[in-house]
């Protein structure tokens, strides 16, 4: 985890607030006291190596002697922020944390300690872990160095998560919630939890569910529509077609990379994984879009209002991503031996683009647009066709065909 130890941007106050002014000492001391009796020795010498912030939390390295440590603080860890819901999540994180440490050979942080109170050397909310080596796949997927070949590192990448998700495929669950410690090396499944900001820009974590059902989910975590104007209206007829075209596949649900992107994906030189970091609110998910889906940096473009290309140099083309999501899709069927959820990966960038519109509305007019531009195979009157629709001056028959490429794109 090298990178932790580039510049970063300084943490927002506002979010943070008393969180940014906890001593260096204070860290050692948690650190130290945690390492001694890991080690059956006292440390002779201790630094702070790096204070990084994150959207949600603060990470601390600590550097004990020749053991390095991750203390990492959660935003909610001060103020109104403190409540059950917040200790609640954080547990849930370390549960699933430990248990992929313990029932799969997926490399994550071995968690050492935490706490969901404020007793302790720091005073606030922590999780002490082990610290992981390699690079992000965001500084490394660009970066032209290196002793192998960019293409060749770039599809080891794609091999290697792949076959470490993968190994996810071995547990189901018959809701869709955050999991918990059940006792005796299972876990059971609780409320989802949720990243709320408050009109003073601090955070807090709600709760909902557990679901027995995507559409159950759906229905309750959506972002709400927008009915009234043109834009609005039409979003919400693309949502109300596209969404219950998502497959439901058989029982159960499954466990995810809760935020499965670049930044927390860590290789070494050559593009092998070393580790995936930041287990917040991890929670079981449809198989249409849990651990088969594509990994976020090769689907950028069905999230148009994220995606610079070719403004940014850091993007790829829409032709790069197709390619490596066809490569990722060969990796997946290799892992699971061509078949269980396999089946659901080739068309998960559609998936989750129409997911991701249904519960953000700040998303949701562009990946609309994108449904309809791939649909009609015609990107210059998307735009046009949606205005239509929220205005109800697409003809009836036009609509029908519509509706019939939708479905198809999303379910066939």
């Amino acid at each position: 985890m090298a990178s932790l130890e580039s510049p970063h941007d300084e943490p927002d106050a506002d979010v943070f607030g008393p969180l940014i002014s906890i001593k260096p000492e204070s860290l050692i001391r948690l650190g130290t006291n945690l390492r001694s009796p890991l080690l059956n020795k006292p440390t002779s010498s201790s630094r702070l190596v790096a204070r990084i912030s994150g959207s949600h939390n603060l990470i601390h390295i600590l550097q004990l002697d020749n053991l390095k440590l991750v203390v990492r603080v959660p935003a909610t860890g001060w103020g109104e922020g403190m409540t059950g819901a917040a200790a609640r999540a954080l547990e849930s994180q370390v549960a699933v944390m430990r248990f992929i440490s313990r029932e799969t050979k997926i490399p994550v942080p071995t968690v050492y300690d935490f706490d969901t109170g404020i007793r302790n050397e720091i005073g606030a909310p922590y999780i002490c872990m082990s610290f992981l080596p390699g690079r992000t796949v965001s500084e490394v997927w660009f970066d032209e160095c290196g002793p192998t070949p960019l293409e060749h590192r770039r599809i080891s990448i794609l091999e290697s998560v792949a076959q470490a998700v993968a190994q996810l495929s071995s547990f189901s669950f018959a809701t869709i919630g955050s999991p918990y410690d059940a006792g005796g090396e299972s876990l059971a499944i609780g409320p989802c939890y949720h990243w709320r900001e408050n009109d003073d820009y601090t955070v807090h974590v709600t709760a909902s569910g557990p679901y027995g059902t995507t559409a159950a989910y759906l229905q309750d975590c959506s972002a709400a529509k927008d009915t009234k104007g043109v834009w609005g209206l039409a979003e919400s007829k693309i949502i109300d077609v596209v969404v219950p075209c998502l497959p439901e596949g058989p029982t159960g649900f499954v466990l995810s990379v809760p935020d499965f992107d670049s930044q927390n994906i860590l290789v070494d030189e050559g593009g092998a994984l070393t580790g995936i970091i930041d287990w917040d609110l991890v929670q079981t998910m449809p198989r249409c879009v849990g651990y088969c889906r594509y990994p976020g940096w090769i689907t950028r473009d069905w999230d148009p209002l994220m995606y610079g290309w070719p403004k940014r140099a850091s993007e790829n083309s829409p032709q790069e991503l197709e390619r490596y999501r066809k490569i990722y899709n060969e990796k997946m069927g290799e892992a699971l031996g061509g078949g269980g959820d396999w089946k659901y990966t080739k068309k998960s960038e559609v998936r989750e683009a129409v997911w991701i519109a249904a519960l953000n509305s700040t998303n949701r007019l562009e990946i609309c647009r994108k449904l309809v531009q791939v649909a009609i195979g015609d990107g210059k009157k998307a735009l046009d066709i949606l205005y239509d629709i929220g205005s109800d001056r697409l003809s009836e028959q036009d609509w029908h065909a519509l509706r019939g490429k939708l479905m198809k794109l999303v379910s066939g």
